[in-house]
């Protein structure tokens, strides 16, 4: 390895800042050398890799990414020879990094052109050899939305001059937008018959039959290659089919199989790797320069290589130069527009293509298919304008068409120094007659107007009783009756004593009509209107003018809530839509509360009456004579003291545990426990849990062992459903949780104090705030601890609570003082030096 590579080792790598094209050129070559081998030192330690597949998952692991791998290789400005030479002599695999080198299946710039000026790479990865193998498919990717700053002048001009929503852009220049790989012939496979064969093309032979063997050859300088058998065979200026003819032949002279009546060996020759050939793409293309590339190139390919042409370019003029004369002129349109080849031409080595300078550009905006700026030729005029555009939409206005035009220098002296007309076109006439094709100027901007978005040969009726609502189609003498009857006619809830037309005037005033429905459709003159244009008929429901009628139904129905008023409804036909009685019902009357809408201004106030009902729904129920009117309320009362079984429910150190139901509503705690066989010998009354869940209560500190022993007393209280009694045996242990060394549960010693339990978690912590220490004793009640002889001593199942210190606000406090005592300090002083001062 080359001594500098050892003095650069530790400085260049992957996390490097990317060098731009001077810096890279100044670099020592040795050094470049170093790159490519720090890439992979980078990714390995001791362990060399042995194929590509392994350089790929070493450089997942290492965490860095293919694109930085390939990057750098790009920055060094090295040939894939050299880099493979450098890998050699440092002990590397020298095939280990082929994916990434130019040329390689995802190397920098694969499927690309390579600069062959020997000025290095011109832009990043656009400078490298086309690909041994076919490149992988990927997504093309478009160019990014041009910015308002970005468009061409001529866009610029367009939309100040004219009223548009997205900016109208040249035709055709966005396709080189895509990657160009998208676009990169094969570097290998099939090949048209037609293909010229030439010197570093190889050429497969295959022969099968009796005989049987595959030979390749490249073609040398000479355009000959050595086939076994037959010897040198001349290749030079035959196409495929022609080599094909010509092996084939001169193999039938060896092997008689192939010529015979009933042939037994049979000949195929195919291309495998493709030559490449130089050419110059030039001209205002956005890369412009010398580039090696596939034989099978086109000049689409190599302007999808070089970017393609400039804004300023042409697209119908781009010419090939071939022996120092114009060998072609190609129009990219024809290939944009209808996808035709015919002048997509095949380069050769030598080739230069040449982008001249955009010719005449029209603008055609507005109602057609492509609004777009176009590229035209000379001869060319408005209907050929049309046709690229691909012609006007069905909303277009046909009875004429407007071009803003710059006018010529010629013509602004007749036109006393006027720069711009605008010139209307008689567009109907001009599709009429393919004949006529009007001339159009160099940045002539043309528009295609949009016709209204009015229809004026139309009725509408509207309406939820419409059974077809919508618009039709008007016709003279329509009448408001035949606009119902071809809308399929009304619902039965239609309100026919009144409905309304409205009508548009010419002046698209508005104006409206009321009229009886009812009449109009029975064919009555005098409402059977004769309609208008855009005239709109609205039918109303009856329950669009009134509301629906309610009642409500309230207290122990299984689905209280209002419901649609019924006539001959009665307060169990009411309670049956509501799901029936509930079981805590009172089945012998309702009351219903009632309003007289007549009387409700005066009285104020709404009748009540009590309604007798049962609990049979079937017919002949108690209720029939009664019946409900609308807005009445119908409330159903629960039995007095009514309520189903309480339960309450005792577990643990019990004979009986299980759940209890009361027997009475007062019925207490020591009640259950006698029901419940009292206390085992095990149990630890002073530690058993009492909850209760109604109210959201909680746990309640009772003393349960006070209530067992006594069988009264003040803790003996009155149970509720949903109490639960729990208790336990008794614990080992106490609790201490908080500021405490170690928090934990300690083993329970009789006689121990407050303290002794607090050493054994570890004591207290800078942060214990002694003063607040809690004791929750087994049966819930809640100790201070006294910090003196006669602190309360834990119990069996005991919690001790070290609390933190609050935080600390007085040294803040102390700091304020300071600070207001220094400036009062500061203006005593102040005063006395004045005072000293004025004797």
């Amino acid at each position: 390895m080359p001594a500098c590579a050892n003095r650069g080792w530790a400085v260049v790598g992957l996390g490097t800042e990317r060098k731009t094209k001077h810096e890279s050129s100044s670099i020592p070559r040795c050094l470049r050398v170093v790159v490519a081998i720090l890439l992979l030192s980078l990714l390995w330690s001791t362990v060399f890799a042995q194929s590509q597949s392994e350089v790929k998952s070493k450089i997942q692991a290492s965490g860095h990414t293919e694109s930085e791998v390939r990057q750098r290789i790009d920055e060094t400005g090295m040939s894939a020879d050299e880099i493979r030479e450098a890998l050699k002599a440092a002990g590397y695999d020298p095939d280990a990094l082929n994916d990434f080198l130019p040329g390689g299946e995802n190397g920098p710039g694969s499927a690309q052109f390579q600069d062959s000026t020997g000025a290095g790479p011109q832009r990043g990865t656009n400078a490298l050899t086309a690909p041994a193998n076919p490149p992988a498919f990927v997504k093309a990717q478009p160019r990014t939305k041009v910015r308002q700053e970005d468009l061409p002048d001529f866009s610029k001009e367009i939309g100040k001059r004219i009223r548009i929503s997205d900016p109208v852009l040249p035709f055709g220049y966005e396709i080189f937008g895509y990657a160009p790989t998208t676009f990169e012939p094969l570097a290998a496979g099939p090949v048209d018959p037609d293909y010229p064969i030439g010197p570093g093309d190889e050429v497969i032979i295959q022969v099968w039959g009796d005989n049987q063997y595959t030979h390749s050859a490249i073609i040398n300088r000479e355009a000959t290659i050595s086939v076994p058998d037959i010897g040198q065979v001349v290749l030079n200026g035959l196409t495929l089919v022609q080599a094909k003819r010509l092996i084939t032949d001169r193999l039938a002279m060896v092997y008689s199989g192939i010529r015979a009546r009933r042939p037994s060996t049979f000949v195929d020759v195919t291309l495998g790797k493709l030559r490449t050939i130089q050419v110059f793409i030039l001209g205002d293309v956005v890369r412009p320069g010398g580039y090696t590339i596939s034989s099978v190139s086109t000049v689409l390919n190599a302007l999808y290589n070089a970017g393609g042409p400039t804004a300023r370019g042409s697209l119908r003029s781009v010419r090939i130069i071939r022996h120092d004369s114009v060998f072609k002129k190609v129009d990219l349109y024809g290939y944009i527009l209808t996808g035709s080849r015919a002048e997509d031409v095949r380069l050769q080595s030598g080739d230069v293509v040449f982008v001249p300078p955009i010719g005449r550009v029209v603008a055609v905006v507005g109602e057609v298919h492509r609004p777009a700026i176009y590229e035209l030729t000379a001869g060319e005029g408005f209907q050929d304008l049309l046709r690229l555009s691909g012609g006007v939409s069905t909303t277009a206005v046909v009875d004429r068409a407007l071009i803003d035009r710059i006018v010529p220098f010629a013509d602004r002296d007749s036109l006393s120094g006027q720069d711009r007309v605008a010139l209307d076109l008689p567009l109907r006439q001009i599709l009429a007659d393919s004949t006529r094709n009007p001339a159009v100027l160099d940045r002539d901007i043309v528009q295609i107007f949009r016709i209204g978005d009015t229809r004026r040969n139309t009725v509408e009726i509207t309406g939820k009783p419409v059974i077809h609502p919508g618009v039709f189609q008007w016709h003279g003498g329509m009448r408001v009756s035949n606009l119902v009857s071809d809308a399929g006619g009304l619902d039965p809830d239609a309100y026919v004593s009144r409905a309304q037309l409205f009508r548009t005037n010419p002046d698209l005033t508005r104006s409206m009509r009321s009229f009886n429905l009812a009449k109009a459709i029975a064919g009555n003159p005098e409402d059977d209107l004769e309609l208008q244009q855009l005239d709109s008929l609205a039918v109303a429901s009856v329950w669009d003018i009134q509301d629906r009628h309610t009642v409500t139904v309230g207290g122990s129905v299984r689905k209280p809530g209002a419901y649609e008023y019924l006539d001959g409804m009665t307060v169990m036909d009411l309670i049956f839509r509501a799901g029936g009685l509930q079981e805590s019902a009172y089945k012998m009357q309702a009351e219903v509360s009632r309003v007289d809408s007549t009387t409700i201004a005066t009285t104020k106030a709404a009748a009540v009456y009590q309604v007798p009902i049962t609990g049979d729904y079937a017919l002949h129920s108690a209720d029939s004579s009664f019946a409900l009117q609308k807005w009445d309320q119908v409330f159903v009362r629960e039995t007095p003291d009514w309520e189903l079984q309480r339960n309450v429910v005792l577990t643990g150190e019990v004979m009986y545990p299980g759940a209890y139901s009361l027997k009475k509503k007062d019925e207490r705690l020591s009640s259950v426990l006698q029901r419940a066989g009292g206390l085992k010998s095990s149990a630890y009354p002073r530690a058993a849990t009492f909850t209760r869940k109604r109210g959201n209560a909680g746990r309640l500190a009772v003393d349960v062992e006070n209530v067992a022993r006594k069988h009264g007393g003040r803790y003996d209280i009155v149970l509720e459903d949903g109490d639960v009694i729990d208790i336990p045996r008794e614990p080992k242990s106490v609790k201490v949780v908080g500021e405490v060394g170690l928090p934990s549960s300690v083993i329970y010693e009789g006689g121990r104090s407050l303290g002794d339990y607090i050493d054994q978690a570890g004591g207290y912590t800078d942060k214990s705030d002694k003063s607040r220490v809690r004791i929750i004793q087994p049966n819930g009640k809640v100790r201070s601890a006294r910090h003196m002889w006669w602190d309360p001593a834990p119990e069996p199942g005991a919690l001790i609570i070290v609390p933190a210190k609050p935080p600390d606000q007085k040294k803040e406090t102390l700091k304020d003082v300071a600070t207001i005592m220094g400036i009062l300090t500061g203006a005593v002083t102040t005063i006395f030096l004045a005072h000293e001062a004025t004797k």
